[in-house]
């Protein structure tokens, strides 16, 4: 990472702070009057997507599991639901072992940016009220969709994707990395259940993000 335009980007939930199966959690909950086989590949379905949109997951949710033709302003009352009920676990979800360190010592070494599916609005909220701001160049949230928001960041701030790393938890990250030819480190507390393709680097927690930068092709 010795490139005069190298840089990180890091998702949010689940990288920098402990929230992302605070936010599945959330989602479940708001179905958990509904049938049990419902539940279960609600369950199912959450654990397998996670780094986009609320409103794309509600949609399938409803579209594809619940068999419901939903509008927008059906969609739009999940999302202000879903709010209410995790807007206060977030901001006292602890962060990921190490993430803080981590920011600190490289804050000024290279530009960090923050690149989340959250809404912008509230990502940048969290953001400030956590006191995360000072270390992130940017803090971008959706929308646009992640793939789109980070080759507007690359074209932007001019950095080259191949000096570039994405650090995410979800499939939906190395995905995004993959698409703008990014390099990728994966944050997987369970290696056995990760979500990533074999080869792909991880670490289980940001503690071990520098060694896990290392171990990437050159």
């Amino acid at each position: 990472m010795t490139h005069p335009r190298a840089a990180l980007v890091f998702d949010f939930d689940g990288v920098i702070l402990d929230s992302a199966s605070l936010k599945r959690e959330a989602f479940a909950a708001l179905y958990d009057d509904y049938p049990a086989h419902q539940r279960e590949a609600i369950h199912a379905y959450l654990g397998r997507r996670g780094g986009q949109p609320r409103e794309v997951k509600f949609r399938h949710i409803e579209s594809h599991i619940l068999g419901r033709d939903v509008g927008a302003a059906d969609i739009d009352a999940l999302c202000a639901r879903f709010k209410s009920v995790v807007a206060e676990r977030i901001r006292a979800a602890p962060a990921i072992p190490g993430a803080l360190d981590f920011l600190s010592r490289w804050q000024g070494r290279l530009p960090l940016y923050l690149l989340s599916a959250t809404p912008g609005h509230e990502l940048r909220e969290i953001v400030e009220q956590r006191d995360l701001a000072r270390y992130f160049e940017a803090v971008i949230g959706a929308p646009p969709d992640k793939v789109t928001g980070m080759r507007n960041l690359l074209e932007r701030y001019r950095h080259p994707a191949v000096h570039t790393v994405m650090i995410g938890d979800s499939y939906n990250d190395y995905r995004t990395a993959r698409g703008n030819g990014t390099r990728f480190v994966g944050v997987c507390a369970d290696p056995s259940a990760s979500p990533f393709p074999d080869e792909v680097v991880t670490t289980p927690d940001l503690h071990g993000l520098e060694a896990a930068m290392a171990r990437l092709s050159p």
